[in-house]
């Protein structure tokens, strides 16, 4: 990697840090969460959790119907319509790698981003407040600058920021605060993709990625683990996604980030990746089905993060998502745990480790 060189241009976003970029406007969901996107969500992370499919378990474990995976509060339940009736042409040409330049974000304040030409999504943290359920209508809103930090990275020089934001519900009731973290750069000018500089601790090759290339889910749902049971140093199980194109396509579909990046191999490499690779919210889904599958139907998923994307999961890659319990307290009447979740393929870990705060029922 080349030594890093400081550049000004950057000066503008870094004394900014602190304000809040949305203009206090809201971006509203295209619909209303319905059965069938929790169904296109759930397939490609093959996620077989009867919560989110069987109203009857649903409502026996004190919910009003089906709830929504909460890896699609971040992003895809508030996203807006690509195009709705009366909008101009959004692919004006025919050129096969035409990017429409409007997805009906919410106005704002421009960020005062010096010119680059690449980026994506790094750190995810989200606090969820309260669940969400067929019918909700959520919006997002807020883009409060909370860091920013300039680095030259395997793939470019730019900066990560991170912005702050909300997503709230038909009723106006707070779902989830959100944090979302991005890296704009510019490519380094060969074009080449250096392999990500990996740290100490992914030096050892996991025991996880010498499992089976696939795991179909085996999940014995009618059975509970209870916080008596759970001890520090606990093995979260590992679950094993396979990144093909087709799994990416559908997954695109159904979390709605159509970001070429995730589906081209084209302009992903021409931004300093390897191949094509799976979005975060993609990630988000996998975190989340591992730890579904430990907590059971009765527990329930608090906060997740933050972690941060170390190097891309790319097409061709088993991805081996998994964990440990860091430890267990009880506070306001009720069990908390906290599980240290990491994503690893060949490369090396490239997502986390982070934390997951979540609550399981006691035996007492």
């Amino acid at each position: 990697m080349a030594t890093e060189q400081r550049d000004n241009s950057w000066n503008a976003l870094e004394a900014a840090v602190g304000t809040d970029f949305s203009g206090g406007a809201f971006r509203t969901g295209a619909d209303p969460t319905e059965k069938g996107a929790i169904r296109k969500f759930c397939e490609a992370l093959e996620m077989d959790c009867p919560l989110y499919h069987d109203d009857e378990v649903a409502r026996r474990f004190g919910h009003p119907g089906v709830p929504a995976p909460v890896s699609m509060i971040n992003s895809t339940l508030a996203a807006p319509p690509i195009w709705k009736p009366g909008d101009p042409t959004r692919w004006p040409d025919a050129e096969r790698n035409t990017i429409t330049d409007s997805l009906g974000n919410a106005p704002g304040i421009p960020l005062p981003l010096p010119p680059t030409t690449a980026g994506f999504a790094t750190d995810i943290e989200v606090e969820f407040a309260r669940q969400v359920y067929v019918g909700d209508q959520l919006s997002a809103g807020g883009q409060k600058l909370i860091s920013v930090n300039i680095r030259e990275t395997t793939v470019g020089y730019g900066a990560f920021f991170v912005n702050e934001g909300w997503v709230r519900n038909q009723k106006g009731q707070q779902v989830a605060t959100t944090r979302n973290g991005l890296y704009r750069y510019n490519p380094h000018p060969d074009g080449t993709h250096q392999p990500a500089n990996r740290g100490s601790d992914d030096s050892a090759r996991s025991a996880a990625l010498d499992m089976p290339p696939s795991v179909a889910s085996n999940v014995d749902w009618d059975f509970q683990r209870y916080f008596e049971d759970i001890n520090e140093g606990d093995a979260v199980p590992p679950v094993v996604t396979n990144v093909t194109v087709q799994r990416l396509v559908i997954e695109a579909g159904a979390n709605r980030d159509f970001t070429p990046i995730h589906h081209n191999t084209e302009i992903a490499q021409g931004q300093g990746a390897p191949e094509m690779y799976a979005n975060n919210v993609f990630i988000q889904g996998m975190w989340e089905r591992v730890v579904r599958e430990y907590i059971g139907l009765t527990g329930t998923i608090r906060k997740v993060g933050p972690f941060r994307m170390r190097i891309f999961n790319p097409v061709g890659e088993s991805v081996v998502t998994h964990g440990t319990v860091t430890r267990k307290w009880q506070a306001a009447g009720e069990n908390l745990v906290e599980l240290n979740i990491r994503s690893e393929h060949s490369g090396g870990i490239s997502v986390g480790p982070g934390p997951v705060v979540v609550t399981i029922p006691s035996k007492l």
